[in-house]
């Protein structure tokens, strides 16, 4: 009950989405699909793909991993934190995470992937921990969240 609310408090009153329309500029002649294409690099796209987030609370460190993945050109997303590589990649049907069993005197003790309850780890020390998600077939953009979470040795 109570990481029901938390997962709901964190995701609809910590971090909102944000989603900010890009305004075309208006074109002096009329537009065709000629025009559409040729004028791509008039203005700044950015696409954010993978996004890590990481808080500490008092013994508790908690790192948020969430992303888009792109079926089309899949991509291996990297993030590192206290010189500690976490690595998000798609193989074929499923999502493959690697992260660190500690970071520095934070050991790994739980984590939460997707709509799957918070499942404990061992305290193993100095080990890299593979971890596996099933993720839809399909074609487009497919969206993940992860959740590790870290406790002060």
């Amino acid at each position: 009950m109570m990481e029901d609310f938390d997962t709901l408090f964190f995701n609809e009153v910590l971090r909102p989405q944000i989603f900010i329309p890009m305004k075309p500029e208006p074109i002096d002649q009329p537009e065709s699909i000629t025009s559409t294409w040729t004028n791509l690099y008039d203005a700044n796209r950015t696409k954010e793909m993978f996004n890590m987030t990481v808080e500490w609370f008092g013994r508790d460190l908690t790192v948020y991993l969430d992303g888009t993945l792109e079926r089309f050109n899949p991509m291996r997303y990297t993030g590192t934190f206290k010189d500690e590589k976490f690595i998000i990649e798609e193989n074929e049907d499923r999502l493959m995470v690697l992260a660190p069993t500690n970071l520095e005197n934070w050991l790994l003790t739980g984590m939460k992937m997707m709509d799957e309850p918070k499942k404990e780890t061992d305290q193993a020390i100095n080990q890299v921990v593979v971890l596996e998600c099933p993720i839809e077939r399909g074609y487009g953009n497919i969206s993940f969240a992860l959740t590790l979470f870290y406790k002060f040795a």
